[in-house]
């Protein structure tokens, strides 16, 4: 049997690692599996928890803390994707697509005529113009789609160390 000192120690971990995890994921790095490592380790944080609760049906302590966590991490993602609709929409309207018109052509040309590496060249200058035309909207679209989860997770588990932490008092 565990001690409430243990049990406590244990569900801070899980908020740590819960915590850790989410942010790290928002981090901007060049390397997507980079971002996809964080997001495997934040799914089986969650997978753990699930695990953690269902075994220790005994304990309401950990029965209600992981219970938060699992609903945070599933409020967090439909937040991910009602933010990342309205970042969708925001670039829609406010992207610059003269890059594009640029573009076009010649891409058409390398495609018709079979050329991959020119094709694959000319798509990569387009795509760092694009890039670097709308660098500004990119990072709005940034602080849209992430901002609001980072400060709901952060949020989340701060209250719910809080209240483990007055739960042990």
């Amino acid at each position: 049997m565990r001690t409430p000192e243990s049990v406590s120690f244990f569900l801070l971990f899980l908020y740590m690692s819960f915590c850790t995890s989410f942010l790290c994921a928002l981090i901007p790095v060049s390397s997507a599996s980079v971002l996809s490592l964080m997001i495997c380790i934040c799914i089986l944080a969650v997978i753990y928890t699930y695990r953690v609760r269902g075994r220790k049906a005994k304990n309401a302590i950990v029965i209600a803390h992981t219970s938060y966590m699992i609903a945070t991490f599933w409020r967090a993602n439909i937040l991910l994707a009602i933010t990342t609709f309205i970042g969708l929409l925001y670039m829609l309207v406010m992207v610059d697509y003269g890059p594009l018109e640029l573009c076009t052509t010649p891409l058409f040309k390398a495609f018709n005529s079979g050329h991959v590496q020119a094709f694959q060249k000319i798509l990569s200058f387009c795509g760092e113009l694009i890039v670097e035309k709308n660098r500004v909207n990119l990072q709005i679209v940034g602080l849209i789609a992430f901002l609001p989860i980072f400060l709901y997770v952060l949020w989340r588990c701060v209250r719910g160390s809080m209240l483990l932490a007055f739960c042990r008092t």
